[in-house]
């Protein structure tokens, strides 16, 4: 077997997350059971600090484990829901620097707007991030939570495992192997807020080929948003918010053993999203109400071969496609403003425009990896891949029609057990896009064990992260001919223009950390603290600029620049306490504090970008045979999106989940019923302010309820 490969076998892996004071309360106050049938708790085993199998002790970095116990706690309906509970990761509900489209964001330490470019998300090792605009679009996945097995996030630089963008943290989705989950299993799910969400998934077996398919449709209105009466000033009356979303998506796995040493698996999906969208709030208000239709695929083919037993490989492709329609008509354009310019020889009507914000991006990629137990204290791991990138956008690209970019990747990590209490891990990539320089990635950490269940971390990396093509090629121009009088004028309004950059470079982190790990109380505790210092150089940041264009309506055009240097650090704590059999609590706390390097009113703005403080807390119960019950809680601390500047600082905001759920048990079938109750404490926003002009986002008192039944 290649030990590359995780555990199959049904294991918990337990997260070792929690939080502070009401942890250490109800620790202090939990019955210390010592006796044999108590002690069940294992040690998490995770893949994704270095792509060699490792218990969360001997990572070269900070790892979080979100196990499938926490995953269905949650009562979550999306991925975002369940990675509050890692230390130091944000959600918000953006609606962008116009103030209409509706995005879940997910960040870690900040740095961040509405597309959180500096973090890499995976699904089973595939990169899901969007090369034109980057991020992910996290409402518009053909992935069910109810098909992850567990969610490992790498809390820091890892470029020398997965190359560019694995910047400030990765996040990788490991799904269920098609095995374990065999029969009919239906969920339906309603709620208020129009929430009506259905799955259907079918898994069986032929021989040697275990197969999955699930098909899912999720709806519901959106968040409500308060009335704006002023520039940043909001009135407790509600309005409608136009964010409708209805999505509809088709999963499947086949994994297929074609011999002793050799395993084939093949993944796909397809998804359809349509989202509506509000009409513009900010500059002349001219983007109209409209309903945005997003189509996702993906094909994923992974070969694994077991050479020997020092020795294996994997080769793997992967293809993914998102294609947004979203052409519009503007709102009327206040012709009287071209008439200002003198651009015409009479007098110009209002107009519309043809607006057009669809975009099409694909990825190919193709990837070699090479395992060595080269002794028995060195085990290696090296691997190369390609990566082609296509974009389109009539909008983002608009001169430059398709953009092909083409990235090439060498890496490896080293593990060497010096002796029984010193490990050495030690690892680097190098890449290069062609449009850019080629940069080298290095990392090297020390585990050092005080003895079976204490250790210490030091470690320090180095990461870029790459621009994304509307970041490096990026020329939006907006071309009207005007006419008046419905008779052609022979002038150009040019209203907006984003200008390409080519001397734009990559951004870099160096980060320093220690860290402690500990299992404690009969090993019913596990204790993790992670302290860190990072420098960042060279971020990306949007700036004015002069443009050359006859009849430009505009004081200036945009461009990416690497303008901003900051320095971050701070402490991270997580406990995963299990007093007995039936009680889990886990939890988090994180203290973060961002400094500017430029001295400059821009950089404040990054300084701002993240809360100083946040902590999480989850109490998980099983009452008996039938029942059982979690209860969540939140703690954000005032922070601002780098694309809401001017407005006030978003203030800090506690938000407090429970779930509580009954199941039933026969010899041919296992039903479920929960009710969710979400946002229990009061109405809190967790982005801020639209534009200045818009209403304000809120989320209120959420309920559903959920039944599920599998038949096997």
């Amino acid at each position: 077997m290649s030990f590359y490969k995780l555990r199959s076998d049904n294991k918990k892996n337990y997260i070792y997350s929690p939080a502070i004071a009401s942890v250490i309360a109800i620790t202090l106050s939990a019955p210390l059971k010592a006796a044999e049938d108590d002690l069940f708790f294992e040690m998490p085993v995770v893949l994704s600090a270095s792509r060699l199998e490792q218990p969360i002790s001997e990572t070269p970095m900070a790892v979080t484990s979100i196990d499938r116990q926490i995953i269905e706690a949650s009562g979550a309906r999306t991925i975002p829901e369940v990675l509050r509970l890692v230390p130091g990761i944000v959600v918000g509900n953006s609606v962008n620097e116009w103030g209409e489209e509706s995005r879940l964001v997910v960040t870690y330490h900040g740095h961040t707007d509405q597309y959180s470019k500096q973090m890499q998300v995976l699904i089973d090792g595939r990169s899901i991030y969007e090369p034109l605009l980057g991020g992910v679009n996290w409402n518009m996945l053909p992935i069910n939570v109810e098909d992850i097995e567990r969610i490992e996030v790498s809390r820091g630089p890892n470029s020398s495992t997965y190359g560019s963008n694995s910047f400030l943290a990765v996040i990788n989705i490991i799904t269920r192997h098609a095995s374990e989950d065999p029969g009919h299993f239906t969920k339906l799910r309603a709620g208020n807020h129009d929430i009506a969400d259905l799955l259907y998934r079918y898994g069986d077996n032929s021989d040697d080929m275990d197969y999955r398919v699930t098909l899912s449709t999720q709806n519901d209105n959106g968040l409500n948003a308060k009335k704006n009466i002023g520039v940043f000033q909001h009135s407790d009356e509600e309005v409608d918010n136009h964010d409708d979303i209805s999505t509809g998506a088709i999963d499947y796995r086949i994994d297929y053993q074609i011999d002793n040493n050799s395993t084939l698996s093949y993944q796909g999906g397809y998804g359809k999203t349509k989202l509506e969208i509000n009409e513009s709030f900010a500059n002349l208000g001219i983007k109209p109400l409209r309903e945005s239709e997003t189509t996702n695929l993906h094909q994923f083919f992974k070969l694994e071969k077991t050479l020997d037993n020092k020795n294996s490989y994997i080769l793997q492709y992967y293809y993914n496609l998102l294609d947004k329609v979203d052409p519009s008509i503007s709102k009327p354009f206040p012709g009287y403003l071209v008439d200002l310019l003198g651009l015409t020889p009479q007098p110009v009507d209002d107009f519309q425009l043809f607006l057009d914000f669809s975009l099409k991006s694909e990825r190919h990629n193709i990837e070699f990896t090479h395992f060595n137990q080269t002794t028995d204290s060195l085990r290696l791991i090296w691997g190369a891949s390609m990566q082609q990138d296509i974009a389109s956008s009539p909008y983002w690209l608009t001169d430059q029609n398709t953009i092909r970019r083409e990235t090439y990747q060498l890496f490896g990590n080293a593990e060497w057990q010096i002796n029984p209490n010193n490990l050495l891990n030690f690892g680097a990539s190098y890449e290069d896009n062609k449009s850019l320089d080629g940069d080298l990635s290095p990392r090297i950490s020390l585990i050092h064990k005080l003895n079976d269940k204490h250790s210490f971390r030091f470690s320090v990396s180095r990461a870029i992260r790459s621009p994304f093509i509307s970041e490096e090629f990026g020329n939006t121009v907006f071309k009207h001919d005007l006419t008046s009088g419905g008779a052609p004028t022979g002038v150009t309004l040019i209203d907006q223009q984003l200008v390409p950059n080519d001397e734009i470079n990559n951004e870099t982190i160096v980060s320093w950390e220690i860290g402690y790990f500990g299992q404690l109380m009969n090993d019913q505790l596990l204790f993790n603290v992670r302290i860190f210092h990072d420098k960042l150089e060279g971020l990306i940041h949007t700036d004015n600029t002069d443009v050359a264009w006859d009849n430009f309506f505009g004081a200036s055009a945009y461009i990416h620049k690497n303008l901003i240097n900051t320095e971050v650090h701070g402490a991270e704590l997580e406990l995963d306490l299990n007093p007995d059999s039936s009680t889990r609590i886990i939890g988090n706390v994180s203290y973060l504090e961002i400094k500017n390097s430029n001295n400059s009113n821009l950089g404040e703005e990054y300084e701002r970008s993240a809360p100083e403080w946040t902590t999480s807390v989850m109490a998980i119960k099983k009452f008996n045979e039938h029942y059982s019950g979690s209860l969540e809680y939140h703690y954000v601390d005032e922070m601002q999106w780098l694309d809401v500047p001017g407005s006030d600082i978003s203030s800090s905001y506690r938000t407090m989940d429970a779930r509580f759920s009954r199941s039933i048990r026969t010899a041919s079938s296992t039903s479920e019923l929960a009710i969710i109750v979400k946002n229990l404490l009061n109405e809190y926003n967790n982005y801020h302010q639209r534009a200045e002009n818009g209403p304000l986002i809120e989320h209120n008192l959420t309920g559903y309820i959920e039944y599920s039944v599998l038949y096997k």
